[in-house]
């Protein structure tokens, strides 16, 4: 049987290095990290899960697998409803970090590192799965839960957030107060959240008569960085009275672009974000209190534990269900003069 001392050897790294890889230690290098699952891969490892001393059952363990950045305050309040909720009902929690953003990062070297050492799973961001790569967690009827992104594969239980129409709800919101130049930020143009977000905003629009005008749609990033470039670009180049950004950290941002440009919040433009994330956490993100569409982040981390709990104990439960962000109207927006 191969051991973890073997997968040291030929991948060239310390025991302790191999066993901090497969606890999914995020300060492991990408080509360190590799190296290891490669080789254990190559090697068949399957590391033991101990039972518990006293009662000789499987030690219960939830594996969390997050995407893209998880200091991104958007996830704070999932990730520590889940392993506050997981600590309650007895679990450990084995988490993994996988940036999904430039595709640098294995989706199946994570899911290998999971194998045999999970009793269930939640996916939190959107996800590229190979169906074979989840065959071996489907075939042990290990419960998987999918939450914000869709992974198409049997088993699995996706509960989203209707981008499509929460985006709608937004710039209608805005179309009420009697904006017609509404401007749209995005994130990656690949993003698949992101195209759903133009599609409801071009709903709107086109609902009430608005030619749709790409000039007025900025493309920024998954920085802030980027983000602020992005609004003072379309600040500089274009003539607009709302705008109906991505999420709230990119509100911040073009609250930030504004300001340096001299126009005034919500005088001189109103700003709409998503997520509402910024006034959870005001030390980070010291902006007006903003007009924003409101995820239902600790609603569905609720679901999700409870879709997992309902299926160990043989319940039905619906594979996908959506959930519907609400518009929280603050200090950002304002009729139009």
């Amino acid at each position: 049987m191969t051991t973890l001392q073997d997968v040291a050897k030929a991948a060239g790294v310390s025991s302790s290095t191999v066993s901090r890889v497969l606890k999914g230690n995020a300060k492991i290098s990408m080509a360190t990290t590799k190296k290891v699952l490669d080789a254990a891969r190559r090697l068949e490892y399957r590391p033991i899960i101990l039972a518990d001393k006293f009662t000789e059952a499987p030690t219960k363990v939830l594996g969390v697998v997050m995407a893209m950045q998880i200091q991104d305050a958007f996830y704070f309040p999932i990730l520590e409803r889940i392993f506050n909720t997981a600590d309650q009902l007895g679990y450990g929690v084995l988490s993994y970090r996988l940036d999904t953003r430039y595709g640098t990062q294995s989706n199946s070297d994570i899911l290998k590192a999971m194998e045999g050492r999970v009793d269930a799973i939640i996916f939190v961001g959107v996800f590229s799965f190979n169906k074979d790569d989840l065959k071996p967690f489907i075939q042990q009827k290990c419960p998987m839960v999918s939450l914000f992104g869709v992974i198409d594969a049997p088993g699995i239980i996706n509960c989203t957030t209707d981008n499509v129409q929460a985006a709608y709800d937004a710039t209608q919101y805005l179309i009420r107060l009697g904006h017609t130049r509404i401007a749209h930020m995005l994130i990656h143009k690949t993003f698949e959240h992101a195209l759903e977000r133009l599609e409801g905003y071009k709903a709107a629009l086109e609902e009430h008569g608005i030619a749709y005008n790409p000039d007025l749609v900025a493309i920024g990033d998954f920085s802030y960085e980027g983000a602020y470039k992005a609004a003072l670009q379309l600040i500089e180049s274009q003539s607009f009275t709302a705008v109906f950004c991505f999420n709230d950290v990119m509100a911040d941002a073009f609250i930030r672009a504004a300001r340096d440009r001299g126009l005034k919040v919500p005088e001189d433009v109103s700003v709409m974000g998503f997520d509402d994330i910024v006034y959870e956490n005001p030390i980070f993100y010291p902006a007006p209190l903003m007009t924003t569409m409101r995820q239902p982040r600790r609603e569905m981390a609720d679901f999700a534990i409870k879709a997992i709990m309902d299926s160990k104990r043989g319940l039905e439960t619906f594979e996908n269900t959506v959930f519907r962000p609400m518009l929280i109207e603050r200090n950002t927006t304002k009729p139009i003069s």
